[in-house]
């Protein structure tokens, strides 16, 4: 794991150092003790998870049973900016959050008053008792944050609770369905806002159902991005639930800095502190790093913006912490790293309401970003009121906007008008749609051109799917994409749901064929399937995930071959933004034009000055050449492209195959020369050696050299 060196600093709220004069007895706090060597808590990978759900950190330096510690605070306390929110609190905290995961520690001392029964879906005749460690540490996060405020000048007090929720096993993994009841649970249960510090690599149905179930009671979800950028790099996206629109996507930041490890994509919406000391099961403390630990900050400073504001639906406080975090850059407010920068929990308290937050965005050239995926809210104060967005297209595809109505307008890269699709082409709840090139484009929105209101509050949420592929339509072997016979690339998409597609090549003769799958997305895990004409099938898949899989056929007879490439992450899988790229390698072997030459019989002619190509296709085979001479002449011989580490060796011999000289190479010798005067009359070439390789041609010549 990647880490960084920065210290963590004071707050970045707008007020300034000045304010912890005020606040300096908030330090006084009871905290769990850092610690040192332990095991780790990795996230658990399944070789091939349909349905896995997995936690979002990593433990690194834990002791259970040590001994808590008076101050300083957590260090991700002040840059978070939640001790100098209790500084401003008057009112207490009565939020019930709910932590869906491994489970809390009933036994722990700091956890104990906070906790509620909650719920064991993994088994359910136990409590909800943590058995891994993780929950205990997502709801110290919290609790810690919550002890902050005992000692804080103003007169709000933490009077809330948590619930905690099993969903995850001893090894930090679930499934999908577990998540999805956890969910609702949650909700039916009066939770106000759902910390799910764990996450799936695919949309799921039931998921995206729970995920509005909540929106539509007013229970705000709060998930971790993932870590996934630690081992894909840029091909990792961003988990779900984390990923739709109305949950926030909590990316990690440590410093003032994006954490490399922390997974980046266009559905992150801000950022909080990677690591941080928490506490562990027993009693003891724990250093944590994940997306996991950051996602439980942003709960709290959730929780505190409850309480000063208790009528605010869940995007009211949505926009309120993004547009109150702290850019990691002025000049770029969103990226896709951290989103809109830093959570402050104290700048969300006293920044108040503000519709229209993104303004000015009036023109082109101040068009705010809109990230595909997610949501943007703002306001249209008149007709003549217009607010410009502007986005990156990563694929060529579809634009598509939901949300509340309005006259939108799309342009390009180059400025020029998109015509959208037609109304009746445009699938339900969406308003409109947009066919888009890769690159940047620009979205006007404006009041309905029959809208009676002046001013007109508006919600709009973008989405993007992939265009079909080049061989489309193929999701049958009869409707298979026919590829030519000979190695080449090609790239595809998933542009629906359930798509496969299938490819057919017809092999003139026997070879060697080699196929890689390179998905550019952990959302896809490719599986391929090779079928053979008159044979078994072949099936690869064999990394999960984001995985490159490898499929092979070592002795390919001529006939006809189906490919059947799809996305193993579920039976009946989503579309997928993203697409994989297929390397066919179809090797051949060599002919040996001279064949059959394994005798003096049966010897090849030589041409003087001709170059022959032969091949050694047995360890067992011979290559047999012969040449006349009519008069004294010295001769060359020279063989070249000997294949390595082939050793040959090459004999001349007489009409009574008597042998006259012998010429071998070395094993990195890839030609061999010999010269030698000869009298008149007929003589014999015998080439062998200690190998074969049917793949690569040895280069054969005689030339000759009279003195």
């Amino acid at each position: 794991m990647e880490r960084t060196d920065a210290k963590i600093g004071a707050t970045n709220s707008r007020y300034g150092a000045d304010r912890r004069a005020a606040i300096a007895a908030v330090s006084a706090v009871l905290l769990v003790s850092a610690v040192l060597a332990s095991p780790r808590t990795q996230e658990i990978e399944s070789a091939k998870s349909w349905t896995s759900v997995h936690t979002q950190a990593i433990g690194t330096d834990m002791i259970r049973n040590a001994p808590a510690l008076i101050p300083p605070l957590p260090e991700y306390i002040g840059m978070t900016g939640i001790d100098e929110a209790w500084a401003w609190l008057d009112r207490d905290v009565t939020s019930t959050i709910a932590i869906i995961d491994t489970g809390i520690d009933f036994n722990h001392p700091d956890l104990k008053s906070y906790l509620l029964p909650g719920i064991n879906l993994v088994n359910g005749r136990k409590s909800a008792q943590d058995d891994n460690g993780h929950g205990t540490a997502v709801a110290g996060v919290i609790v810690s944050a919550a002890k902050a405020g005992d000692l804080s000048p103003a007169g709000g007090r933490w009077k809330g609770k948590l619930m905690p929720i099993k969903a995850l096993d001893e090894f930090g993994a679930g499934n999908e369905e577990k998540l999805t009841q956890g969910i609702r649970y949650a909700v039916n249960q009066g939770a106000d806002i759902v910390v799910l510090s764990l996450g799936l690599r695919r949309d799921a149905q039931s998921l995206r159902e729970a995920v509005a179930y909540a929106e539509s009671r007013g229970v705000l979800l709060i998930a971790a991005s993932g870590n996934d950028a630690a081992i894909f790099g840029d091909t990792a996206a961003v988990q779900y639930p984390a990923a739709y629109p109305s949950v926030i996507s909590v990316a990690g930041i440590e410093g003032m800095r994006n954490v490399s490890s922390s997974t980046s994509g266009p559905e992150n919406d801000i950022g909080a502190v990677w690591r941080v000391q928490t506490m562990a099961i027993g009693g003891g403390g724990i250093e944590m790093e994940g997306t996991s630990m950051s996602a439980p900050q942003v709960a709290m400073a959730a929780a505190m913006l409850k309480a000063v504001y208790p009528e605010w639906e869940p995007l009211r406080i949505r926009e309120t912490l993004r547009r109150t975090a702290t850019p990691l850059n002025v000049l770029k407010p969103w990226t896709p790293n951290s989103g809109y920068g830093l959570l402050s929990a104290v700048n969300a308290l006293l920044a108040g309401d503000s519709a229209d937050w993104r303004e000015p965005n009036n023109m082109r050239s101040q068009a705010s970003e809109l990230p595909l995926g997610k949501e943007v809210a703002g306001r249209w104060d008149g007709k003549s009121d217009a607010d410009w967005f502007v986005f990156d297209a990563k694929y060529d595809g579809l634009f598509s906007l939901s949300g509340d109505r309005g006259k939108f307008s799309l342009y390009d890269g180059d400025g020029k008008l998109v015509r959208p699709k037609p109304a009746e082409a445009v699938p339900d709840g969406v308003l409109m749609q947009w066919p888009v090139k890769k690159g940047r484009n620009w979205l006007l929105t404006q009041l309905p051109d029959n809208s009676k209101a002046e001013a007109q509050d508006y919600r709009l949420v973008s989405g993007f799917s992939m265009n079909p592929d080049a061989s489309e339509p193929n999701d049958t072997s009869s409707s298979a994409a026919t590829l030519p016979a000979r190695s080449q690339k090609w790239t595809g998409t998933f542009h629906k749901r359930g798509d496969v597609d299938w490819f057919a090549v017809t092999l003139p003769k026997p070879g060697s064929l080699k196929l890689t799958v390179t998905p550019d997305t952990t959302r896809i895990d490719p599986e391929l399937r090779i079928y053979p004409a008159g044979g078994k099938m072949v099936l690869v898949d064999e990394r999960g995930d984001g995985g490159i899989e490898y499929g092979a056929v070592a002795n390919a007879k001529a006939g006809k071959y189906y490919f059947r490439i799809s996305n193993a992450v579920s039976s009946n899988p989503e579309a997928v933004i993203g697409t994989y790229t297929v390397s066919l390698e179809y090797i051949t072997e060599k002919e040996d034009l001279y064949e059959p030459n394994e005798t003096a019989l049966t010897s090849t002619p030589l041409v003087i000055g001709k170059t022959y190509q032969g091949l050694i296709q047995t360890t067992k085979d011979e290559d047999w050449y012969r040449f006349a001479l009519t008069k004294k002449t010295k001769v060359k011989l020279g063989v070249a492209n000997i294949p390595s580490p082939m050793v040959m060796n090459v004999e001349l011999r007489d009409k009574k195959l008597q042998t006259l000289e012998q010429w071998i190479n070395g094993k990195e010798q890839k030609t061999i020369s010999g010269e030698i005067m000869l009298p008149p009359g007929t003589y014999y070439v015998q080439v062998t050696a200690d190998r074969y390789n049917r793949g690569q041609h040895y280069s054969l010549k005689l030339e000759t050299a009279n003195e």
